[in-house]
């Protein structure tokens, strides 16, 4: 049976994406849902993806660019960086080195994943008409089930860290730590709560003027002798 174009298993497929790299890493990071996205893309994915890609797979399937800048993926960089204590973190040109050859990889410290599974363009941008109406549709009915996939996958694998991002979305990402105290931190920039032995940190979009290297810094000290220690 075809739903659009779409086979049975190839709407599973889209809908149960997990995310790139490793998800035994020490470095989680939860997002809204990724950029971009077509219905031309999805049926890309829903015939080449696996449940888990390396994100560099990407490069061949849908025609990426690693290096290409995504600010997400530069201040993860960063971060991942400043937490293990790599000189130099700071600098442009080693995190866009970082983002190429490192960030997301199947072998790598790092695990990228979303509370929804369909890339889209922009939050208010619903490219998937013919699968689900409308996005408020789409998110009814499809993220209490991610959150409690979520919920369980984090509690299985137990990342030291875990970045949820974007503030709009911190009260879904505290149901899936529905167990946790948050507290502010950082004079509020970030809340943070320990989820067994993983630090559980919401911040706001991975933006360069949301978060600035002095943030990052400060994660990192908080964090980062700790996760050398990992």
């Amino acid at each position: 049976m075809e739903v659009h174009g779409f086979s049975k298993e190839e709407l599973e497929c889209v809908l149960h994406f997990e995310g790139y790299g490793n998800k035994s890493a020490d470095y989680w990071f939860l997002g809204m849902e990724e950029g971009g996205g077509s219905i031309e893309q999805l049926r890309v994915r829903a015939r080449t993806f696996d449940s888990v890609e390396d994100l560099h797979s990407v490069d061949k399937k849908l025609g990426f660019d690693m290096t290409r800048y995504v600010s997400a993926w530069r201040i993860m960089s960063m971060l991942i960086m400043a937490m293990r204590g790599t000189s130099g973190w700071q600098d442009k040109v080693r995190a866009q080195d970082y983002q190429a050859t490192r960030l997301g990889r199947k072998d790598g410290e790092s695990f990228l994943t979303e509370l929804m599974p369909l890339p889209c363009p922009k939050l208010i941008d619903w490219p998937y008409p013919m699968l689900f109406p409308t996005k408020a549709d789409y998110i009814a009915k499809i993220r209490p089930g991610r959150i409690r996939w979520l919920s369980a996958e984090i509690s299985a694998f137990k990342p030291p860290f875990v970045f949820c991002y974007g503030k709009g979305n911190w009260q879904y990402y505290e149901e899936i730590f529905n167990d946790v105290e948050f507290k502010p931190a950082l004079d509020t920039e970030i809340r943070v709560g320990p989820h067994g032995n993983s630090h559980i940190i919401l911040l706001k979009f991975l933006s360069p003027d949301l978060v600035k290297t002095n943030l990052i810094d400060q994660i990192a000290g908080m964090f980062g002798r700790k996760a050398q220690q990992h």
